[in-house]
């Protein structure tokens, strides 16, 4: 039915201290919709005969719906191909439009994605960033080689101690090169003037066009992608401050959006890649779904294989506890699923799991950036899979002959120096493969 809710549980990856925050997965209450083009139809290899196909089917739809829906947001990835329908449609439009169109697309509603904010407490709230929760900085004498940027003393960010796996309290981070990999992070916005980036925020684009209010365009009021993108290259908190940083809204102010939010933002990175045809990225999605979403799955597949050679893509795998070959993201195989683990080297309790799971990496009680010169702590799936992202980014750069497969399957190798099976709980089926990043020149020890 059109008004019933269908709610489902969506696997926000951030709760401090470790227990990841409940949220809901529905139809959202104005009617909007998302038409995807069956495989079958665009088999031949033609690219103009799958654009012709493709205006066809969408001046079909608009005849079915009498003009009364707007279809805006087209996708076009390969052979994942379709648009969102939204405006004043009435049921009887809708079932005319299945019943003439089902041999030639899918129509299913573009469900609202909902995300709550971290808990706050116990002394963990945001608080400026200032160096002293670091400890003292000291940078290395590295001869210019990319590895031997800093080395950090830590405190709280066991996520980073774990890497070179010495247990030390200091974490050596890449140097700032004139080569820099360019990762993108699809989440709530970035706060770009905070410090701790340094000008590496190179662009931040925005969903707003399809997404629902509160929704303050290019600006991060929920503090989600801001943490998010502060493990992955933040200059106190990043694994590898080596990077240009790409933020694409998908969330609104208070960390909701849609199917179609999202779909926008991998149109946002497809056309960052059409218009670089030589350079490479990294893609950070640390979003997850608690069952199959079949429009996404297909996406995200078919954006993740369309550019191969120049594109990876990871994704947290969730925190419904759960086996992650049942959920989207974590079922794709054209992805990197990260799992969560704690600082005993124990798989979290929230985190989902499974042979769908591609690796583990720290998760909880994470310390990294947040809005308007601050930093917190936060938990879950969303916290391990930057950390991956930043491990595969210097991976890339100190291996720039290879393709994005290859950097992929560098996680899948058995004798991969990218992890160690060092965990000592698991749950069932998942991999023991904790992410690690050894620096390979001796001075950085």
């Amino acid at each position: 039915m059109l008004h019933s809710q269908v709610l489902l549980p969506f696997l926000f990856a951030c709760l401090d201290l470790g227990a990841p925050a409940s949220s809901q997965l529905s139809v959202p209450a104005e009617r909007s919709y998302i038409f995807m083009l069956n495989d079958d139809n665009l088999d031949s290899t033609d690219g103009e005969e799958h654009d012709r196909e493709f205006e066809r089917t969408k001046d079909d739809v608009r005849r079915l719906l009498n003009n009364g829906g707007n279809i805006r947001n087209e996708f076009r990835f390969n052979k994942a191909r379709g648009f969102l329908i939204s405006g004043h449609v009435t049921e009887d439009q809708l079932q005319e439009t299945r019943r003439q169109m089902g041999k030639r697309g899918t129509l299913v509603p573009n469900r609202k994605i909902t995300l709550n904010m971290p808990r706050e407490g116990g002394g963990r709230k945001a608080k400026p960033t200032n160096g002293a929760s670091r400890g003292t900085s000291a940078t290395a004498t590295c001869a210019g080689k990319t590895c031997c940027g800093r080395t950090v003393p830590l405190t709280l960010n066991a996520n980073l101690d774990w890497l070179d796996r010495t247990r030390n309290r200091k974490y050596c981070a890449p140097g700032n090169d004139s080569t820099k990999m360019d990762v993108f992070v699809l989440d709530s916005g970035v706060d770009r003037a905070h410090p701790e980036f340094a000008g590496r925020v190179m662009s931040i684009d925005d969903c707003s066009s399809v997404g629902a209010a509160p929704w303050t365009p290019y600006v991060d009021k929920f503090g989600h992608g801001t943490h998010v993108s502060g493990i992955i290259g933040s200059t106190s908190y990043g694994v590898t401050p080596n990077v240009n940083l790409h933020m694409v809204k998908v969330l609104n102010d208070k960390g909701s959006g849609t199917d179609a939010t999202v779909i926008c933002g991998f149109n946002k990175v497809d056309l960052w890649l059409k218009k670089n045809p030589t350079k490479k990225a990294i893609l950070n999605v640390s979003m997850g779904y608690s069952n199959i979403s079949t429009v996404i799955n297909s996406v995200t597949t078919s954006l993740a294989t369309t550019y191969a050679r120049r594109l990876v893509v990871v994704v947290s795998a969730g925190n419904s506890n759960k086996n992650g070959c049942n959920v989207t993201f974590t079922s794709m195989n054209a992805v990197v699923a990260v799992g969560s683990t704690s600082a005993t080297l124990l798989e979290s309790s929230f985190s989902n799991y499974g042979s769908c799971v591609d690796i583990l990496a720290p998760g909880e009680n994470i310390l990294s950036t947040y809005p308007t010169n601050s930093s917190t702590i936060m938990s879950g799936t969303s916290m391990a899979a930057p950390l991956v992202s930043g491990v595969l980014a210097q991976h890339w750069l100190q291996n720039s002959t290879l393709t994005g497969l290859a950097i992929r399957n560098s996680i899948s190798s058995a004798s991969s120096a990218l992890h160690a099976p060092i965990v000592v709980k698991l749950k069932s089926g998942t991999p023991n493969k904790l992410i690690q990043y050894k620096c390979p020149f001796n001075d950085c020890v």
